[in-house]
């Protein structure tokens, strides 16, 4: 299953200093919770596809709703150091790893720094 596109832009835009959360429901092609049972999920961004530097998301996984939370502290948006890029999120299930999600991201540059 190739990944959908899903672009971290407009009102889903990253904001630096700001905590940020999204929520991500797995349904499988019937429309029923995707099986995530033993799942481990990962998202990060970069700069480029292949830059050494990334920025990576805590994600945690409700089995029962088939929802992926992918959150970033404010701290942890405050120290991005780039203002566009890419990002993906991957399920990682025994030795399979399937990416779920990959796009573009936007981070809208924190005046206020406390």
């Amino acid at each position: 299953m190739p990944a959908g596109t899903f672009n971290l832009t407009g009102q889903y835009r990253v904001e630096q200093g700001a905590t940020y959360t999204l929520e991500i429901t797995v349904t499988d092609s019937a429309g029923a919770v995707y099986d995530m049972s033993g799942a481990t999920a990962a998202a990060k961004i970069r700069e480029t596809k292949s830059s050494v530097t990334s920025f990576a998301f805590t994600c945690t996984i409700n089995t029962g709703t088939g929802v992926i939370t992918v959150t970033m502290a404010a701290t942890d948006t405050a120290a991005i150091t780039i203002t566009s890029g890419f990002w993906d999120l991957e399920l990682t299930q025994g030795s399979t790893v399937t990416r779920l999600l990959e796009g573009t991201v936007v981070v809208s540059q924190e005046v206020t720094k406390t």
